[in-house]
C-alpha cells in the first residue's frame, strides 16, 4: 500500500533533474508526465534550472529544492544525478531514501545500492567510428575530444583508439586534439587545422559531442569546405541544434521514452515485489545522417518549418519578457503584501498551469517588520523554514491567500491536489544563495516553456527580494524619523516633533474655528534635584512630568520635552477639557510626591493659552503668550516657603 494514497496502485514517485531548460532534461520530463498516466501513478518533479556555469552562491540557492523532499510520504525516487552534478547532494538525496525505505532509481549514472540505467555510451561511439571506419573507409581521420581526464571523455577517445588500431590504421598525436566539450577550443582547433596545406586536411572529424560538431561544421563552411563532400562530421549525444542543422549532423541520441518506460517497468516490479537486477544497460539510438553522407529514413525538416517554429518562439519570448517588465514595474509600486498578491494575480496565470503554488519561507514578507527582526536576522535564509506560508494559489480561476503550512506536507492539502492533477513540478526561488521560497505547477506536456518559466521565476525571486528591502527601508526610515523626533529620555516627541504636530494643529484650528490650547510647563527645581540628589534622580523625575503629562493629554492633546526641564502639549478642545488640564495633572504629581519615598518633590510651572487661532498672530506669537503665563505662575511658586530647592 501507498504511503500517502490508501489504493494498492496508487504511488506517489519523486524526480530529482537539474537544468531543465535543457533539450534532454525536457524530453525526460515530458517523457515521465507522459507515461505515467498509464500507470496511474503520481510523480513531482523537484527541479532546478541551473547549470555548471553557474556561481557557486547561484548553484547553492537551486539545489536547495532538494531538501524540500519527505521521503516518508514517497513511495519511488527517480535520480537524474549527472544533471545535479554535486555528489554531496546526490549522496545526502539517495542516502535520506534509503532510510525511509525508498527505492532509488537514478538514470546514468551508477550509485551503489540503487537500481540504474545506464547507457552504453562506448557501444554508441564504437558504432560511430566504425560506420566512419569500415563503412565509408576515409583514410585521413582525427579525433576531437573533451576535457582531458574526464572519464567519459576517456572512455570515448578510448572507443576511436581501439577502432582505429583494430583496422589498421595508426593513431599519431597530431590526429587528436581537445575541445573541452565547448565552442571556443574547438574553434581554436579548428583553426590550427584549416592552418595547414589542403592535402594534409583530414576527411573525417569525429567529435566527442554534438556541440563541437556543429563548430565544426561552421568552422569547414566558412573555409569553404563542404560536409560532407570535402570533410566528413560526426557528433554524439543528440542535441536540440542537430535537428535543425544543415547538413543534419551523424550522432547518437538517448531516447526519453526508452529510459522512461525502463523506469516504470523497475518500479512496477519493486511495487509487486519482484526481482529486478540492480544494472540495466540501455543501447543510444543511432542517427547516420548527411553529415557522414547517409540519409535517415526519418521525415526531414523543411526550411519553411524551422523558420516558422523559430518565429513562434521567438515571438512567445517577446511576449514573455514584455510580461515581466510589466510586472517588475507593477511590483515595484507594491507598498502592501497584500498589494504584491494582487498585482501577482494578473501574471501567474502566464505559466498557463491550471493549479500553481508561490510558497514563500515563513515571515519573509511582512508590511510592518520589527526594528529588531531586521537587523538580528541572518545576512541570507539559507533554507525553507519549518513552517511555510502559500502566498497565492491559483486552482483554475479561483485564488487561495496566505495560507500556512509545514514545509514537510510540501504543499498545502497535498494529497488532495496530486489526486486531482498528479503531476506538479516545483521549482526553487532565491536570489543567489538566499532562500525566498519555490513555486509549483501543475504539469502537463506541451503546456509550460521551461525557458519562459525560468524568466518568470528569476523575475519573481529578484522582486520579492526587492519588496522585501522596500517594507524593510520604510520600516527603517520611519523608525529613524520617529526617534528623530522623539526625546531619548522621555520618548515623547522632542521640540522638532512637536512643532511639526503644532502646525498642523494651528492650521486645522483656523480651518474648523476650533479654539487650540496650548501649555508651556517647566519642571520646579530640577537644577536642585540634580545638585543635590545627582543627575540620575534629576532624570527620574524628567521621566516622571514625561509620563503624567502622556496620561494627562489623553487622546485630545499631544506633549513634548523641548528642553532640559521644559515640556508643552497642545491640542484642538473643548473649554471643559482645557480648563480641567491644570488640575488633573496637578492631582498627579500630587500622587506621585505622595507615594514616592524620594527626599525630594516633583513640581511644575504651568501656563496655558486657549483661544480661537487667528492668522494674525503667529505660533510663536502664541507661543509667547503661554510661556508668559507659565513664568508667572513660577514667580508664584518661588514666593512659597515650601518652593522646590529653597
Amino acid at each position: 500500500m501507498g504511503k500517502l494514497f490508501a489504493g494498492e496502485k496508487e504511488k506517489l514517485i519523486a524526480v530529482c533533474i537539474a537544468g531543465i531548460d535543457e533539450y534532454t532534461q525536457t524530453g525526460y520530463i515530458d517523457t515521465l508526465t507522459e507515461q505515467v498516466d498509464d500507470l496511474g501513478y503520481k510523480i513531482v518533479f523537484f527541479t532546478t534550472f541551473s547549470s555548471t556555469c553557474m556561481s557557486d552562491d547561484f548553484l547553492e540557492g537551486e539545489m536547495n529544492i532538494f531538501t524540500l523532499i519527505n521521503y516518508e510520504l514517497l513511495d519511488g525516487l527517480v535520480i537524474f544525478a549527472e544533471t545535479i552534478k554535486d555528489e554531496n547532494i546526490v549522496h545526502r538525496i539517495v542516502a535520506s531514501a534509503k532510510a525511509a525505505k525508498v527505492p532509488v532509481v537514478s538514470v546514468d549514472h551508477p550509485i551503489e545500492g540503487c537500481y540504474n540505467i545506464v547507457y552504453d555510451y562506448r557501444g554508441a561511439m564504437e558504432k560511430l567510428v566504425r560506420h566512419v571506419v569500415e563503412e565509408h573507409d576515409f583514410k585521413r581521420i582525427e579525433y576531437i575530444g573533451g576535457i582531458p581526464g574526464n572519464p567519459a571523455s576517456q572512455e570515448r577517445l578510448d572507443v576511436f583508439c581501439k577502432v582505429m588500431e583494430e583496422n589498421g590504421k595508426t593513431v599519431a598525436p597530431s590526429q587528436l586534439h581537445y575541445g573541452y566539450f565547448w565552442s571556443k577550443p574547438t574553434e581554436k582547433v579548428m583553426d590550427e587545422i584549416l592552418a595547414r596545406d589542403a592535402q594534409e586536411i583530414p576527411d573525417a572529424i569525429v567529435c566527442a559531442n554534438d556541440a563541437m560538431a556543429l563548430v565544426v561544421c561552421k568552422k569547414l563552411r566558412l573555409a569553404g569546405l563542404g560536409v560532407p563532400e570535402d570533410v566528413v562530421v560526426t557528433g554524439f549525444d543528440g542535441i536540440l541544434e542537430t535537428s535543425y542543422h544543415t547538413p543534419k549532423l551523424t550522432t547518437a541520441m538517448m531516447d526519453a521514452e526508452v529510459v522512461g518506460a525502463r523506469i516504470f517497468s523497475i518500479l512496477a516490479a519493486l511495487f509487486e515485489n519482484r526481482e529486478v537486477e540492480s544494472t540495466c544497460l540501455l543501447p543510444f539510438t543511432m542517427i547516420f545522417s548527411e553529415s557522414s553522407g547517409c540519409f535517415n529514413t526519418q521525415q526531414d525538416i523543411t526550411r519553411n518549418t524551422i523558420v516558422q517554429e523559430l518565429y513562434t518562439k521567438i515571438n512567445e519570448n517577446h511576449y514573455m519578457t514584455n510580461r515581466m517588465v510589466m510586472m517588475m514595474a507593477e511590483l515595484l509600486a507594491c507598498s502592501t503584501v497584500a498589494d504584491v498578491r494582487k498585482r501577482l494575480r494578473a501574471f501567474i496565470p502566464n505559466m498557463v498551469a491550471w493549479k500553481s503554488w508561490l510558497c514563500i519561507v515563513d515571515g519573509y514578507l511582512k508590511d510592518c517588520p520589527k526594528v529588531e527582526e531586521i537587523l538580528n536576522r541572518p545576512a541570507q535564509c539559507e533554507g525553507y523554514t519549518e513552517h511555510m506560508n502559500c502566498m497565492l494559489r491559483r486552482d483554475g480561476r479561483e485564488y487561495g491567500e496566505n495560507i500556512p503550512f509545514l514545509k514537510g506536507e510540501i504543499l498545502p492539502d497535498f494529497k488532495r491536489d496530486m489526486m486531482l492533477c498528479s503531476k506538479i513540478l516545483i521549482v526553487p526561488l532565491h536570489v543567489l544563495n538566499e532562500t525566498v521560497g519555490y513555486f509549483a505547477v501543475s504539469y502537463a506536456v506541451d503546456m509550460i516553456e521551461f525557458h519562459q518559466m525560468q524568466n518568470f521565476v528569476n523575475t519573481l525571486s529578484s522582486e520579492l527580494a526587492a519588496v522585501r528591502v522596500r517594507l524593510e527601508q520604510k520600516t527603517m526610515v520611519e523608525t529613524f524619523k520617529d526617534r528623530s523626533i522623539r526625546d531619548a529620555l522621555t520618548n515623547i516627541l522632542n521640540r522638532r516633533g512637536f512643532f511639526e504636530k503644532l502646525r498642523k494643529s494651528y492650521g486645522e484650528s483656523m480651518e474648523s474655528g476650533r479654539k487650540l490650547a496650548l501649555v508651556s510647563l517647566d519642571m520646579d527645581g530640577l537644577k536642585h534635584i540634580n545638585d543635590t540628589y545627582g543627575h540620575n534622580e534629576g532624570d527620574v523625575a524628567i521621566r516622571f512630568t514625561a509620563e503624567a503629562l502622556t496620561k494627562v493629554c489623553g487622546e485630545e492633546f499631544f506633549c513634548a520635552r523641548t528642553g532640559g526641564d521644559e515640556f508643552m502639549a497642545a491640542g484642538i478642545v473643548d473649554e471643559e477639557l482645557a480648563n480641567s488640564f491644570g488640575k488633573k495633572l496637578a492631582q498627579e504629581f500630587y500622587e506621585y510626591n505622595a507615594k514616592s519615598k524620594h527626599p525630594y518633590r516633583v513640581g511644575f510651572s504651568m501656563g496655558m493659552i486657549y483661544e480661537l487661532v487667528d492668522k494674525g498672530f503667529p505660533v510663536a506669537e502664541y507661543i509667547r503668550m503661554a510661556d508668559e503665563r507659565m513664568y508667572v505662575q513660577k514667580a508664584e511658586h518661588r514666593m512659597h516657603k515650601d518652593y522646590i530647592g529653597r
